[in-house]
């Protein structure tokens, strides 16, 4: 299995990194992007280290396209840990869509908090005081809304995606065990 693991992990690797760069690039609107699912996907679906590998490798390939600042320290973490927490969401489990989905939308939230954090923190736009860190985060409530929407879509659509897949080398490799 390791080896399809690791295929299926450059597919959503390279997979990730071309979408990001077109959601970016083609349709342009601020933080509508496929991460967030990608990163709880590569948790559920591979576990392991590649809820850490995945993440970042979408972000840091992509990242070289974009180019990025300080606040990457806080965007990279972030998800990772949403890789991480992926992991938690066992595709055999009774409401797995509703779950994932949930995390979704939780991940989002986490993303939001932490990434606006490290933004007041690090870029100096506003005061160093808990009224600046507010500003920083109203003025962030339009790229929350957008990474909402971007997940509620992505994630039912990657769900289909990689459950065929996931199905269909499990499928393969039980065929080769049992012949």
């Amino acid at each position: 299995m390791s080896k399809k693991k690791n295929l299926l992990a450059i597919f959503i690797i390279i997979f990730g990194v071309v979408l990001r760069i077109f959601l970016n690039e083609k349709i342009g609107i601020p933080n509508f992007e496929a991460v967030t699912a990608l990163s709880l996907f590569s948790g559920s679906f591979l576990g392991g280290i590649y809820a850490l590998i995945v993440p970042l490798a979408i972000i840091f390939f992509s990242d070289l396209y974009f180019g990025n600042t300080i606040v990457r320290l806080f965007t990279w973490s972030a998800f990772i840990l949403i890789g991480i927490f992926g992991i938690l969401f066992k595709r055999s489990s009774k409401y797995y869509f509703l779950k994932i989905t949930g995390g979704g939308v939780i991940s989002v939230l986490f993303f939001y908090f932490w990434t606006n954090f490290g933004w007041w923190l690090t870029f100096g736009m506003y005061p160093m005081n808990f009224q600046g860190l507010i500003q920083c985060y109203l003025a962030a409530l339009l790229f929350l809304r957008n990474q909402l929407f971007s997940v509620l879509i992505f994630i039912p659509v990657f769900n289909l995606i990689f459950s065929s897949v996931f199905d269909k080398i499990t499928s393969t490799i039980k065929a080769k065990s049992l012949s």
